[in-house]
């Protein structure tokens, strides 16, 4: 499938360490800026800090260039909307004067993969914007859509194809005229999601960092309830990154464990609502709230938001505690366990790797859910065992012997 969500969500192995007030450690503050009115977008390295920024307005829509990547989002949080118009038949004969605009396409931030040019389709072959054909492996489209740009102009838009990694599309003004015809080659972002392109100029920009990133900090439109629609200022976790939220701490850098079952896939699991407008009194954040997040490097942190100021500066502040082997409860439970081939198709077998003394422990595959989809007791390892009986997903494995030892890991069904 070429978008499916999980493929390239984290591979890397998660061992079960969990934090005790006993091991507390050094508070890393930081600070950043987005600039007064939230003028810029930043990605943020939980090692590192910010490694790129760049002008939020600089750009209208990303394209998804990851290997199985296929559609592309719009830059709502300038205020850009997108609509369905109706056949590409019908390019050269926009009415735009009697055209009733229907509700325009959003971006799902819970899902990297479900932009707004992937609404109306089916999850399997329609992808929305084109057709997925499983002989060639092309993606084709006859559809066309209607931009409305943040400044108020309008464009008319046609995403047109995605073969052999080459996206091609086509923009003009609202009659047809300046029409321009642009492609963006994946091949060319290798290790990114997206590449970015200003509609207004036709300029097609490299704004993500080589560097690894673990949130995109920026504005964008979010449903804060009921269906409506607002903008909202937040982060959205790259795809290798698994985010848990904890509320109700008394000290939320030391109280509180993790569970790996509690992990979260959704891009905007830290999302904007760590903190709260109070008329008259500013921002108020979320105090209590830790994130422990598996970074991209595999790193696990307690990450609470600190601060913030709001359109004026657009000042944030962190405060982050990493998880090291000084805060593990028991150093026998970092003991390693591998699966692979990782990812696997289903049907195929599955190998799993650990240490002697997990012969005869229970074993359990679990859901990105927490359900157990299988239960075994390997009598050697290597251990094989097929995965017919799961579906394409995100799976945790466990084991624990009889020692009450615990060893994990995770692994996706493609």
């Amino acid at each position: 499938m070429l978008h499916h969500p999980f493929r390239y969500a984290m591979l890397m192995a998660l061992t079960a360490i969990a934090f005790t007030n006993s091991h507390a450690q050094t508070v890393i503050e930081d600070s950043f800026s987005l600039e007064a009115g939230y003028e810029d977008m930043a990605f943020y390295s939980l090692e590192t800090g910010v490694v790129a920024q760049s002008p939020l307005a600089d750009w209208h829509i990303a394209l998804d260039i990851r290997p199985m990547g296929s559609t592309a989002r719009i830059n709502c949080g300038t205020g850009m909307k997108l609509y369905p118009y109706g056949n590409l038949e019908q390019w050269l004969n926009v009415d735009f004067e009697n055209w009733v605009a229907p509700a325009p396409l959003r971006n799902d931030h819970s899902d990297w993969s479900n932009a707004a040019f992937a609404q109306g389709g089916d999850g399997m072959f329609d992808l929305g914007w084109g057709v997925y054909d499983v002989i060639t492996h092309e993606v084709e489209s006859d559809k066309m859509y209607l931009i409305e740009l943040p400044d108020g102009t309008w464009k008319q838009f046609a995403l047109l194809s995605l073969i052999d990694g080459v996206y091609e599309f086509q923009v003009a003004d609202i009659d047809g005229a300046n029409e321009t015809l642009l492609a963006i080659n994946k091949a060319d972002y290798e290790g990114k999601l997206f590449a970015y392109c200003n509609l207004s100029t036709g300029q097609i920009l490299d704004l993500e960092p080589d560097a690894p990133w673990d949130f995109q900090f920026l504005t964008y439109t979010e449903d804060i309830g009921e269906g409506t629609y607002y903008a909202v200022v937040g982060a959205l976790a790259h795809p290798n990154v698994m985010v848990q939220q904890v509320d109700d701490l008394y000290d939320p850098y030391t109280d509180g464990d993790y569970n790996i079952d509690s992990f979260s896939l959704a891009t905007n699991e830290v999302g904007y609502d760590w903190k709260s407008y109070v008329p008259g009194a500013g921002y108020a954040l979320e105090s209590s709230r830790c994130y422990f997040v598996s970074a991209n490097d595999g790193t696990v942190w307690r990450m609470v938001m600190t601060g913030f100021d709001g359109a004026s500066t657009g000042n944030i502040s962190i405060g982050k505690v990493e998880a090291t082997v000084s805060s593990v409860v028991d150093p026998k439970q970092s003991l390693a366990i591998q699966a692979f081939p990782n990812p696997i198709e289903s049907g195929q077998n599955l190998t799993l790797q650990a240490p002697q003394q997990f012969e005869q422990a229970t074993f359990r595959i679990c859901t990105s859910s927490g359900a157990t989809a299988a239960q075994f007791q390997p009598t050697q390892f290597p251990w094989t065992m097929n995965t017919s009986n799961l579906v394409r997903g995100f799976y945790f494995v466990e084991g624990i012997n009889a020692e009450g030892n615990r060893i994990q890991s995770r692994f996706v069904v493609d």
